[in-house]
């Protein structure tokens, strides 16, 4: 297991327990109540479908995850009992990640592991292992990996921080 990865899953368990509500601080100072809820782990089967899809290898970080859970939505917000699914982050699980690859038309080097607020599409690059934000149709590479990506948005408190 990578090491970030490993620190990221830790702290996910320690500190943001399934459709449980928890407060955090934006970086603009507003205070939110924000919900975790994570899927089962993905299969065997679910990771050889989407390395067939990939036709290649999926990095070991983002296998780490998908072992752990097979999709997530991180820190939504959680206003009046409702979760507002368009806010946090939400990881596909592997057969929504093929299918978004799919409607997305990426080249078979990408793959469409997430999506930030409706507007921002995860997607990384498989080739250079890191994460490219796509926005309106333009792919912009973050020179991170998945793994650093999920620790960032987590650290940042869900702020756009590749925009910075």
């Amino acid at each position: 297991m990578t090491e970030i990865m490993e620190k990221v899953l830790k702290d996910l368990g320690n500190n943001y327990k399934p459709n449980t509500p928890s407060e955090i601080k934006s970086l603009d100072g507003w205070i939110y109540n924000v919900v975790c809820d994570y899927n089962p782990p993905a299969t065997k089967e679910d990771l050889e479908s989407l390395e067939k899809y990939a036709d290649t290898t999926i990095p070991d970080d983002y296998a780490v995850f998908l072992n752990s859970f097979n999709g997530a939505r991180l820190l939504a917000t959680y206003e009046d009992g409702k979760i507002i699914k368009s806010d946090g982050l939400e990881i596909f699980d592997v057969e929504n990640a093929i299918d978004n690859s799919k409607n997305l038309d990426l080249e078979s080097n990408y793959i469409a592991v997430g999506i930030f607020l409706d507007d921002y599409w995860i997607v990384l690059d498989l080739d250079k292992n890191c994460i490219c934000i796509c926005e309106y149709g333009e792919m912009t590479e973050s020179n991170i990996r998945f793994e650093q990506f999920v620790d960032k948005f987590m650290k940042t408190s869900r702020h756009a921080f590749w925009q910075d």
